[in-house]
């Protein structure tokens, strides 16, 4: 009886290890972008895909997401400080109409989605170009003064326009991503 009661623990302990190191490499697939040591942001990429570049400069961080695969979209990820958001924590602190103005500016985009929730709560403009020829997608919200957006651009190979589905791809890749101050993600 004991030498099964043993056998029965190794067991748990082997499993329970085998658990661990899964949960370990699924957090090694997070990507994670740092934002001028103000905030992080990760997640996991999305199955395909990976990021292929980072590009920083004074104002701007552009983190590219691409696949092998020509007819899916890209993803970038473009970060930008923006001073009259400086003392804003979140888009969810912006009213509809200070919200309309971070995107008023560009005329090639229209609010055909309209706002979305992520998981964690954050609220996340979606718009679509009204330009067709030139069809993509962009999700935009800002967090700690930061305007954050992630642009959905169709594949090189194929009709050239967005799916539903490519577009449901990028909002659950969006709606995943966590934001963590940095001294609390280092």
């Amino acid at each position: 009886m004991k030498k099964t009661l043993a056998v029965l623990c190794c067991v748990i302990l082997a499993l329970g290890c085998g658990l661990a190191a899964a949960e370990a490499a699924q957090k090694e697939d997070y990507t994670i972008v740092s934002v001028n040591g103000v905030f992080n942001i990760r997640g996991l990429t999305p199955d395909g895909y990976r990021l292929t570049d980072i590009n920083k400069t004074d104002t701007t961080i552009g983190a590219w997401f691409n696949t092998e695969d020509e007819t899916k979209p890209s993803f970038v990820l473009v970060i930008s400080f923006l001073e009259e958001y400086a003392n804003t924590e979140r888009l969810n602190d912006l009213t509809e109409e200070e919200m309309k103005e971070l995107v008023d500016d560009d005329p090639t985009l229209n609010e055909e989605f309209g706002i979305m929730e992520t998981d964690y709560g954050t609220k996340v403009m979606i718009l679509r170009s009204n330009q067709p020829e030139d069809d993509f997608a962009c999700f935009v919200t800002v967090y700690k003064g930061y305007e954050v957006g992630l642009n959905l651009f169709p594949g090189t190979a194929g009709s050239g326009k967005l799916t539903d589905d490519q577009i449901s791809l990028a909002m659950q890749f969006l709606s995943d991503l966590e934001f963590v101050p940095a001294e609390a993600g280092e």
